[in-house]
């Protein structure tokens, strides 16, 4: 009789160490899930965030450019330069073999994001576009 209580509680004494273990190991699970959700959620969101500056900083860099081409149109010395706005600042080049010219815009906005746009122009009596693209 006296085994027979012994064995049972030996057996609840496990029964219970067997629930506490198991408890441990899905709260660990469940620990490991949320922390991998926050981390994929921030890691989303400095994603989104830097799409969103290039986003700006292209938009600066398209409209850099075509101040650039229109201060080309009326000036045939046009040699390009830096310009601040609020969004950031713009630096225009501009290389020139005889009629052909190529501008390169390239914007910076607030913590280093950068885009670059290139535009080849013909420029004559008038002013003619050859190529306008993004570029690294």
């Amino acid at each position: 009789m006296i085994n027979s209580k012994i064995e049972t509680r030996k057996l609840k004494s496990e029964r219970g160490y067997i629930a506490f273990i198991t408890l441990l190991i899905l709260s660990a699970i469940i620990l490991l899930a949320g922390v991998t959700l926050a981390l994929l959620s921030i890691s989303q969101a400095q994603q989104s965030l830097a799409a969103e500056k290039g986003e700006i900083a292209y938009s600066l860099a398209e409209g850099c450019m075509e101040d650039a081409l229109l201060s080309s149109f009326f000036d045939e010395n046009y040699a390009g330069g830096t310009t601040s706005t609020p969004e950031g600042s713009c630096l225009i080049s501009v290389s020139k073999i005889a009629d052909n010219w190529v501008l390169i815009s390239t914007a910076t906005i607030d913590s280093g994001y950068k885009r670059r746009i290139r535009v080849n122009i013909l420029r004559g009596t008038d002013l003619q576009v050859l190529s306008w693209q993004q570029i690294e």
